[in-house]
């Protein structure tokens, strides 16, 4: 006892023989504790329920470009010639029948000029030789009204016996003959002045034709999207000058997802549109809606048809044959874009038109207990 006085406290070791003691429960764990163990059965209590009642969307994603109407128009050259102006810009917007280009034809205007020497030359010719066919016909007429007295007194005159048939017939010989001159030198002068009435119809048309071409006018309404066509370069006819979007056309969203993903999308599912022009974890993504899918993946010329520029197809097309998607987006006349966003108010600025973006289409909502389900079993051995 000695020996144990010297090691332990005398307080220690009256407090461990006390009686007293024994009715003092043990502290097992903190109030902390508590309220950490009690944190996570709600966190697992929700995963649970969410496990259930929730949903996940599955995607499937593609690129695109924001198009009015869907495609974008085309403006050509009625006919070939050297561009001289171009009197829009990029952005504008052009009404219906608005000059936008101005076209030099050199041929054609050297064809008018041709057509001019050649009028001016037969008028020249026509007057001098009518002159001489006019006084050629009055001689000829006036042998003509001889003749005729003549064959009317040699009528008489065989009439009584006094003259033979065969001099009456030699005379009317001589009056056809002559009535004959004058009908081929008024046919003449008819066929000259015929040459330049012809010539006068063509000049009329060939400076309609090059007052028509001259000026290349805007087939319909719409925004300028693209000049295609620089100002001094020699076009063709039909070729391209510039695209046009329709004004009166709702902004929709035409996406290329590969065929493989793309068959599984329906007319009515949610898109959401990020346009490549907006920061998409500030302001969010578009809200749209599948308007239509496309029967057959798109081929490169079918591509080209619809924005009419080779290498955007190109950048599109991808590696395979994709499939069409053409997604209405939804307006909100509140949004200083014009449109729904995932966020309140998106952008402050507006969205236009030939804008690439990215999108998805949500194909199909699952509950996340489904891929929990098939591990639970494979794991059970079900």
């Amino acid at each position: 006892m000695g020996m144990s006085d010297g090691l332990f406290r005398k307080s220690a070791l009256d407090k461990l023989s006390s009686p007293e003691q024994l009715d003092v429960m043990m502290q097992v764990t903190s109030p902390t504790g508590w309220i950490a163990l009690g944190g996570s059965g709600l966190i697992l209590l929700f995963v649970v329920v969410w496990s259930v009642v929730g949903e996940i969307g599955i995607r499937v994603d593609g690129q695109g470009i924001l198009i009015r109407g869907a495609s974008v128009l085309d403006v050509t050259s009625a006919a070939e010639g050297r561009l001289t102006d171009v009197l829009v810009k990029p952005g504008d917007s052009v009404k219906e029948g608005q000059p936008l280009a101005r076209l030099s034809q050199p041929e054609l205007a050297l064809k008018i000029e041709n057509t001019k020497e050649q009028i001016r030359a037969l008028e020249s010719q026509t007057k001098e030789s009518g002159a001489r066919g006019s006084s050629l016909v009055s001689q000829y007429q006036a042998q003509a009204r001889e003749l005729r007295e003549k064959v009317a007194t040699q009528q008489r005159l065989v009439a009584k016996g006094l003259l033979t048939k065969t001099t009456l017939l030699t005379t009317k010989q001589q009056l056809a003959s002559v009535e004959q001159q004058i009908s081929q030198s008024e046919s003449s002068a008819s066929e000259q002045g015929n040459r330049v009435d012809n010539l006068k119809r063509d000049l009329k048309e060939l400076e309609a034709k090059l007052a028509g071409n001259t000026e290349v006018e805007s087939p319909y309404s719409g925004r300028v999207l693209e000049i295609a066509a620089e100002k001094g370069s020699l076009v063709s006819a039909g070729a391209r000058l510039m695209t046009l979007e329709p004004l009166d056309a709702p902004m929709e969203t035409v996406l290329y997802i590969p065929a493989s993903e793309g068959k599984k999308v329906r007319p009515g599912m949610s898109v959401r549109v990020s346009p490549s022009t907006v920061k998409t974890e500030e302001y969010g993504f578009m809200i749209g809606k599948v308007r239509s899918v496309s029967d057959f993946p798109v081929s490169p010329e079918g591509l080209r048809r619809t924005l009419h520029n080779d290498t955007l197809a190109q950048t599109l097309m991808g590696k395979s044959a994709p499939v069409e998607i053409v997604a209405s987006l939804i307006p909100d006349p509140a949004t200083p874009s014009g449109y729904r966003w995932s966020s309140s108010k998106g952008p402050p600025t507006q969205i236009f038109s030939g804008t690439l973006a990215t999108g998805s289409v949500v194909v199909e909502s699952r509950k996340p207990i489904s891929y929990v389900l098939p591990l639970v079993k494979k794991s059970l051995g079900g």
